[in-house]
């Protein structure tokens, strides 16, 4: 078999669609075991610092690590520092060739709110809630939460709502406002 004759390209291909397979396979699992590591590196980082997980979430070749400090604003300089340590921390275990791709953030104002965590995390700070029913979404501060009911002061007047009947708690600032509405 020649490299011009035509079984000789095809021999090529199916090699290679196999070698693609198997790399894909290798990857995808070399990915999430980078995962877990990255995940346990950044939140060790994140224990030496003033600073508190809200997550970190996975999108298309990037990782995005979100910060919190509780009781005021991140600063830029807080989120270089962890970005920095996470870097450093996770080169000298592993090396430089295997260092993903991530950001450091603050949660930003149209961060929705999914988790309980979260909801824990954020309480006394503006949220925006819309709900089910044809009115306009509730702006105020963010209370308790107990799984069934959650809990916002609008104006000195705690609501109630059933979390049933929510279907977007998201981040709102007093001033500037919250996300865009799409």
């Amino acid at each position: 078999m020649t490299s011009g004759s035509p079984a000789f390209g095809r021999f090529i291909l199916v090699e290679n669609e196999k070698w693609a397979r198997e790399r894909a396979t290798f990857l995808f699992h070399m990915e999430r075991c980078m995962d877990t590591r990255f995940a346990d590196i950044v939140q060790l980082e994140v224990a030496k610092s003033d600073t508190t997980l809200v997550a970190i979430e996975n999108a298309p070749g990037m990782a995005s690590v979100v910060l919190m400090t509780l009781g005021r604003d991140i600063s830029v300089d807080e989120l270089e520092s962890v970005s920095r340590a996470i870097s450093h921390a996770f080169i000298e275990l592993y090396g430089d060739d295997y260092l993903p791709a991530f950001e450091v953030t603050s949660p930003g104002l149209d961060r929705v709110l999914k988790t309980a965590r979260e909801l824990e995390l954020f309480a006394g700070r503006f949220v925006r809630v819309a709900t089910r029913e044809p009115r306009e979404p509730i702006i105020g501060t963010l209370g308790a939460s107990d799984g069934d009911s959650l809990h916002v002061t609008v104006l000195g007047v705690d609501r109630v709502f059933d979390m049933r009947q929510v279907t977007k708690i998201s981040l709102w600032d007093e001033i500037l406002g919250g996300a865009c509405e799409g």
